[in-house]
């Protein structure tokens, strides 16, 4: 346990519609390392997981119970109450009152309520991760019960929002007692498109176990993983979609002198280079590994809320390549990353040869890299978005 036990909130319900399972074992980790984190500060932590009954059918895929081990002694309940789904997609925006996205919502919501109402130990904060479905539903059942709700914006754009529309999402969110924002792009897009006052959201970028990720051994990694020794290695990690760029590391690297690539993930649009040393899904375990074996970390991303896996690859003391967009300015500096057009392969490939051919810039990068991962510890950031909760409160009481 970390310090003495808040006084609030001293139960914090996490509700999530993204959050790891047997059948989605990298779904929502960073819900977990939040929940994880919560519990380690002495906070009963207990996360609230409805699950589509088409996705559970799945037979063991998605227990209806679980209870994990979050370190430092203290567990986290897991509930995954079934509910039915008719989907929610921006298509059905237009449709008004019979949007199939309202009785999707209304369903989840239920499905939240109920495990609430059932806990021996009734929480006394909520917390939502996204806006839709799970922040609005952490705030309606907060205005219902009495329970301050704190909805969480991970997404990068309002694409959760989209499939209800901006007056509907003002409405079903302005009753929440504070708003948590991944970066400071973020907290601007909030107040500017849901008229949110400033004061009612805290800034929190994704921080990540620093325990857990950390430098080890280049050669030892390597040799783990079964990948060359002598090779210049670019590691990306993500799902691979258009919008993540891993296709166009893969691009970026095609051909250059000594160079291999490492793609950890999965998805519809996998990177093709001829010089892949691996191109796999890989464990969350696994990816301190993984990380710590590669010279640098390229990601052109498009948008992002904040990005765990900049975060994780600092942390293991790799230089970045990633992109000039300000959802990265609260994460990323000029002494530890290279900011670069996610969509000119071309830049992407000349800071890649830059790092490879300055053994020196990459040093100092990665140095740079490690220090500042300090400053996004797991931990820390749990404890200041509690502290926050707890401010908030007290300032609408």
């Amino acid at each position: 346990m970390s310090g003495e036990r808040p006084a609030f909130p001293a139960h914090l319900a996490v509700v999530t519609s993204g959050y790891p399972a047997p059948a989605c074992p990298t779904s929502g980790m960073f819900v977990r390392q939040f929940a994880h984190a919560v519990a380690r500060q002495g906070v009963a932590c207990t996360v609230i997981h409805p699950v589509a009954l088409h996705h559970a059918w799945r037979g063991s895929g998605y227990p209806s119970q679980e209870r994990e081990d979050a370190g430092n002694g203290q567990t986290v309940a897991v509930h995954r109450p079934r509910f039915l789904s008719l989907s929610a997609r921006d298509a059905f925006s237009g449709w008004g009152p019979l949007n199939p996205s309202l009785w999707t919502f209304s369903r989840f919501a239920a499905a939240a309520r109920r495990v609430l109402e059932r806990l021996p130990l009734p929480p006394d904060a909520l917390y939502g991760h996204f806006l839709y479905l799970s922040g609005a539903a952490a705030v309606r059942a907060g205005r219902e019960m009495g329970i301050p709700a704190f909805p969480c914006m991970g997404e990068g754009e309002l694409w959760t929002v989209r499939r209800f529309g901006l007056a509907r999402a003002q409405a079903d969110l302005a009753p929440a007692t504070g708003f948590l924002a991944n970066s400071s792009a973020l907290k601007r897009m909030l107040i500017r498109e849901l008229d949110l006052p400033a004061e009612k959201i805290g800034v929190f970028p994704n921080g990540t176990n620093l325990a857990a990720f950390q430098p080890m051994d280049r050669p030892a990694a390597r040799a783990q993983l079964g990948l060359p020794p002598d090779r210049f290695l670019v590691g990306a990690a993500g799902n691979f979609l258009e919008k993540k760029g891993i296709v166009r590391v893969g691009t970026a690297i095609e051909g250059l002198e000594g160079v291999s690539g490492v793609f950890a993930g999965s998805g519809p649009v996998p990177p093709t280079a001829s010089n892949m040393a691996l191109c796999r899904r890989v464990s969350h375990e696994e990816m301190p590994v993984l990380l710590s074996a590669c010279d640098v970390f390229v990601l052109p991303t498009l948008i992002e809320g904040s990005c765990n896996a900049l975060v994780e690859a600092m942390a293991c003391g790799l230089p970045i390549v990633s992109s000039t967009g300000e959802f990265n300015d609260d994460v990323l500096d000029e002494n530890m990353s290279i900011r670069i057009d996610p969509l000119d392969v071309a830049a992407i490939r000349a800071a890649i040869v830059r790092l490879r051919d300055d053994p020196e810039l990459r040093a100092r990068m990665a140095a740079e890299a490690l220090r500042r991962s300090k400053l996004f510890d797991v931990d820390d950031r749990a404890r200041r978005m509690l502290a926050f909760m707890a401010e908030r409160r007290t300032a609408v009481s």
